[in-house]
Parts: structure tokens; C-alpha cells; sequence
């Protein structure tokens, strides 16, 4: 747990820097002022549209574990969801929350093989919704959405394109198994002759395990074409979930000029430009990146105080809550999750 310690004091570091740099010569009377005057309906639709986002993810664990045969409680879903959710959080690149998933599963009697496989299938589905929710924005709102600033523009891009890539390698790694094997052999090659890499075989067995865990996945997109359609509706109303929060906090101002699915549309964007930077959390680049669409929505004036809004209901809200039930879950003994038939 060191690292994440680390991670933890680095995710603080970044965003009070952040912080620091955003707040330099503002108002910061006016900045209060402009938040105790939001609409408190809008903000509890918020809070409502953020606890959706769990729920959901909460509903997908229960969901692909019953197929495996493991009888789970909402407890047991929700404490996974909140552990995934602050880990992300705090480590680069959003790495950190899978494994600490895992290990949690384990305590209750779930082995890594279907943890694994879940974590495979809940991140390529993820990125699936990801990417037609935004393709379907861009069709329609091309115009709008790129037509804030180039920097904006390329990084979206760049995390658009870099997405779909990601789906297609999960896509060749699942259901193509001679290009698989000749990727793990190029790694095995590489591994081997690379000098600085120490244990070798672990590393060796470790990618054989992961190809083994892919072809799993395979047998069970293909085999269960309905579970396949069930996860992706429930991912697709997780992801809604959060972007109706970017809609929330903005009417909360008193704003309506901009419609729903432009602003969510917005938001999408955000998502593509900071998964694509290494920062826990998207730390940095996507206060950056709700800056420069803020101020088209909510004007100058307001900018700033949107993206605070919304930064702290859909994110540090999210982890400073996350954070606190993972510790209970984590230490509080609870009931394993029992296998269908062991409970009879």
C-alpha cells in the first residue's frame, strides 16, 4: 500500500497546484457569491445524478458476478464500485483502482480468474459506450464542440482516436487468438533480450495468464450476446448518469440558453481530452479543459465558478466519499460472497 500512499500525496500535490494556479487574481468574493446564489433543486438533481453514476457501475458488478455464480449483496457491489473510484482517483492514468478491486474481491471468496475477466469486459465496455455516445455528439454537434480553442481540439482528438484504439487491441486480444499469440511471443522475445527487465518468467507467465483471461472474455461475449446487451445498457445509463451532472450544475446558475445534449456533449469531450493525459484523475488538463468550454457556456463572469461546481459534485466529491466507505468496507468484517448452491 505504499505506492498508493504515494499516489495519494501526489493526486493532493497536483490539485492543490492546480488550484493555486486557477484561483491567481480572481474574485474570490464574487466567486463565493456566484455558488451560494445556485438553485438548491439543481444541486440535489446533481447529487442525485452522481450517486446514479455508482449505482449503475453498483448494478454492472452484480449483474456480470451472478452470471459467474456468485451470490453478492448491493453492499458487497458498492463497496468494489467505491474502492475502484477512489483509487482511479489518486493513481496515474486511472490504473490504480482495478487491482485494489481485485483484492477486495478476493477477501469474499471471488478468484482473480473472474475478477480479472469482469475488469477486462467492464473496461472494453466502458470505452464502447464512451465511444459512440461521443461519436453520435460529434455527427450532431461537430460545429459547436469544435469551436473552442486548437489545443482543446487536438486533445480531444487525440484521446478520441487513442480510445478507439484501445477497443480495437482489447478487440484483436479477445477474439483474434493467432494475432494474440504472435503479440505474446513479440513480447517474449522482447523480454527475454531486454536486459533490464528482472523476472523475466514471472513477467512471461503473467502475460500468458492475461491471454488466457482474453480468450475467457471471448467465450463470454459470444456465447451470451444477451449479457453483452444488458452491460452495455447499463454502462450506457452510468455514463448518462454523470453527464446529466454537467447539465444540473449549469441550470443551477440560472443558465438555459445551451440545451441538454450540447452540454453533455461538451462534457464527453472533457472525458476523451483528460483520459488521454496521465495525471491522477485527469487532474489539471481537466480543469483546463472545462475552463475553455465553460467560458463559452456560462460566459466569462461565470467560468470559473461552473467548473469548481462541477469538478467538486462529479470528481472530489466522488473521492472524498469513495475514500471514506472503502476504508469501512475494507476493515469492517463482512459476509463472502457465496457461491449459488453453497448456500442451500
Amino acid at each position: 500500500m505504499k505506492k498508493y500512499f504515494l499516489s495519494a500525496i501526489l493526486f493532493v500535490v497536483l490539485v492543490v497546484l492546480t488550484y493555486i494556479f486557477v484561483l491567481k487574481g480572481c474574485d474570490i468574493n464574487l466567486l463565493i457569491s456566484s455558488i451560494k446564489n445556485t438553485n438548491p433543486f439543481f444541486i440535489f438533481l446533481t447529487v442525485i445524478a452522481v450517486f446514479g453514476y455508482v449505482f449503475f457501475g453498483s448494478l454492472f458488478l452484480k449483474r456480470i458476478l451472478d452470471y459467474f455464480g456468485y451470490k453478492v449483496s448491493f453492499y458487497h457491489t458498492f463497496g468494489y464500485i467505491f474502492t475502484e473510484i477512489y483509487f482511479s482517483a489518486i493513481t496515474p492514468s486511472n490504473m490504480g483502482g482495478q487491482p485494489v478491486q481485485m483484492i477486495e474481491m478476493k477477501k469474499d471468496k471471488i478468484n482473480y480468474q473472474t475478477s480479472s475477466v469482469l475488469v477486462l469486459f467492464n473496461t472494453m465496455m466502458n470505452r464502447i459506450v464512451l465511444i459512440l455516445i461521443a461519436t453520435l455528439f460529434f455527427i450532431f454537434f461537430n460545429k459547436e464542440i469544435f469551436n473552442i480553442n486548437s489545443f482543446y481540439n487536438w486533445v480531444v482528438i487525440l484521446g478520441y482516436i487513442t480510445t478507439i484504439l484501445v477497443i480495437l487491441l482489447f478487440a484483436v486480444l479477445i477474439y483474434s487468438k493467432k494475432i494474440a499469440n504472435l503479440l505474446l511471443k513479440i513480447c517474449k522475445f522482447l523480454i527475454n533480450h531486454l536486459k533490464f527487465i528482472k523476472n523475466k518468467e514471472k513477467l512471461i507467465n503473467k502475460l500468458e495468464e492475461s491471454l488466457k483471461e482474453y480468450h475467457l472474455c471471448s467465450k463470454i461475449t459470444k456465447e451470451n450476446p444477451k449479457l453483452v446487451i444488458e452491460s452495455f445498457l447499463i454502462l450506457l445509463f452510468q455514463r448518462i448518469s454523470l453527464l446529466l451532472a454537467s447539465y444540473t450544475i449549469y441550470r443551477s446558475f440560472g443558465l438555459n440558453e445551451y440545451g441538454l445534449l450540447l452540454i453533455m456533449a461538451f462534457q464527453v469531450c472533457v472525458t476523451l481530452g483528460s483520459d488521454l493525459m496521465p495525471t491522477p484523475g485527469g487532474v489539471m488538463i481537466n480543469e483546463g479543459l472545462l475552463l475553455a468550454v465553460n467560458n463559452l457556456l456560462y460566459g466569462d463572469s461565470l467560468a470559473l465558478s461552473g467548473m469548481l461546481l462541477l469538478r467538486s459534485f462529479n470528481f472530489y466529491f466522488l473521492v472524498i466519499i469513495s475514500a471514506l466507505l472503502y476504508f469501512v468496507f475494507h476493515y469492517i468484517k463482512r459476509k463472502p460472497a457465496i457461491i449459488k448452491g453453497d448456500d442451500k
